[in-house]
């Protein structure tokens, strides 16, 4: 592994673009291609936004892990709020509250965040977080433009680092 970073962090969006730039910063250092970097960007944004939207945890925290490979990222983020269960997500394109304008019985169109996760990761897998909240895992492969870059990327996953933050 080349570095482990694990984040603490308030469901709060802000925070959600905190994590997608950590995860672009590292990628870019490690010369991965734009559109790995931009995929994986993309996927932690929905997963984190699903959380800050939906999961309405009782300390209003979520707990996000990203683990950097050579030739590939595993995601990690959970949750300890209400839960759900995929297979009883609404369509995409469905009319639906929307939590996040703070106008009472706001609606909204949505339901893409879940078919975009499942387009970009190349395994994803859904379970109960105990005793409530969910878990989602993903992996995605990463691809180099050079031989260089990828031997790079092998030489640093001999080691380990591992950063974990937590914000107030």
């Amino acid at each position: 592994m080349i570095l482990k970073l694990s984040l603490n962090l308030p469901e709060d969006g802000t925070y959600v673009r905190i994590a997608r730039r950590l995860c672009r910063a590292l990628l870019e250092e490690l010369a991965v291609v734009e559109s790995d970097i931009d995929d994986l960007e993309i996927l932690i944004g929905e997963l984190c936004t699903n959380v800050v939207r939906h999961a309405q945890d009782s300390d209003g925290r979520y707990q996000v892990v990203m683990e950097f490979h050579a030739h590939h990222v595993d995601l990690t983020v959970i949750d300890t709020g209400t839960g759900f269960a995929p297979a009883e997500v609404a369509a995409p394109g469905t009319e639906r509250p929307d939590t996040l304008s703070g106008a009472t019985g706001a609606r909204r169109i949505g339901g893409y965040g879940m078919s975009l996760i499942a387009a970009l990761a190349d395994t994803l897998e859904f379970k109960p977080t105990e005793p409530q909240g969910t878990t989602v895992h993903a992996r995605v492969a990463l691809h180099y433009p050079s031989s260089e870059s990828e031997q790079k990327a092998r030489s640093l996953d001999a080691n380990r680092a591992e950063i974990t933050g937590t914000t107030n």
